[in-house]
């Protein structure tokens, strides 16, 4: 079976003279805004806070943004800064997803260590006017709520870079490959000839391969790829959190799940930088899959949340967090 996919113009709407909307931008607010209400009802069932998700989500468009940026420059191309440092403000010129997600996790461990700090001080005054503590931050829990609606910002995120072209691999004749997006294969009928042999060969070729001679050759879009293996792990989750899990359980699970998906997909990213024959990407993999595996070995005789607060409701529907937590 041939490709399927079309050569289609990167999706923009524009507005006036050369400013346009890029459908990549929407997606991705979609992404921030969807995936951390989906994020905010599953800390509600585990009976944690979902205001502090909501008030943790400008810290992660940061992240995704700046982080993107300095991972993007440091990790592929550090000649870039070196010869223009002023490109580092630049953060909307290439972003790199794994510095978006190193800076993403290091910022919510702070602001989660912040809101820990604060609560202690709240709950050494409420100590001595002799009230109930409020409960301290449980941060893999939190971060499970995180992931758990990141599955969906990660799905929206990339079918941003699908409509954008942002993520082309190499060549492919499977069916999912996406006609006019290859840098480095020419059309078929941009192909030049040399000679009657050539020419022969060439009008062969457009005779037997009319889509390619009219759209050019196909290749795989990795981020449409990833945005299939988001899709799936939507409903996973949901299937998975239908039993109480201890803390950590969404967490180590979203890592082990997608490590081995990024060092696969990224054997056949082109034009990209590597050290010693591996990508940063998939350095961050095996980084990915070693973590994930930490968190669920050290964390899986922890108790559930739902069991401590008794909130968790079977389904998905949405359960109130207790007051303060």
């Amino acid at each position: 079976m041939k490709p399927l996919i079309p050569n289609f113009p990167v999706l923009k709407f524009p507005i006036v003279d050369d400013f346009a909307i890029h459908g990549f931008g929407i997606l991705v607010a979609l992404g921030f805004m969807w995936g951390s209400r989906m994020s905010m009802r599953k800390v509600a069932r585990d009976g944690l806070d979902p205001e502090l998700v909501n008030r943790i989500v400008g810290w992660m468009v940061a992240g995704v943004f700046v982080g993107g940026h300095l991972g993007h420059l440091l990790f592929y191309y550090p000649e870039q800064l070196i010869s223009d440092p002023l490109s580092i403000l630049r953060v909307w010129d290439g972003l790199s997803s794994f510095g978006g997600f190193v800076a993403c996790a290091l910022l919510a461990v702070v602001f989660f260590k912040r809101e820990d700090t604060r609560i202690r001080s709240i709950n050494r005054q409420r100590k001595k006017a002799d009230k109930p503590l409020l409960p301290g931050i449980n941060l893999f829990g939190y971060f499970d709520g995180l992931f758990f609606g990141f599955t969906l910002g990660w799905f929206l995120g990339r079918l941003g870079c699908f409509v954008a072209h942002d993520h082309a691999g190499v060549q492919t004749d499977f069916w999912l490959g996406v006609y006019g997006m290859c840098t480095d294969a020419p059309a078929g009928a941009a192909a030049t000839c040399d000679g009657l042999v050539s020419c022969v060969e060439k009008v062969g070729y457009l005779v037997n391969n009319p889509r390619e001679a009219a759209m050019g050759a196909a290749c795989h879009d990795l981020g449409l790829y990833e945005a299939f293996w988001s899709l799936a792990m939507i409903p996973l989750f949901k299937l998975l959190d239908r039993k109480p899990r201890f803390p950590g359980f969404f967490a180590g699970m979203w890592l082990l799940c997608y490590g081995p998906a990024r060092l696969v997909l990224d054997i056949f990213r082109t034009a990209d930088t590597r050290y010693f024959g591996v990508t940063p990407a998939q350095v961050g993999s095996f980084g990915m899959i070693a973590i994930g595996l930490a968190i669920l070995w050290t964390q899986r005789n922890k108790t559930p949340l739902v069991v401590t607060y008794g909130q968790h409701v079977a389904g998905g529907a949405e359960a109130p967090a207790p007051e303060g937590a």
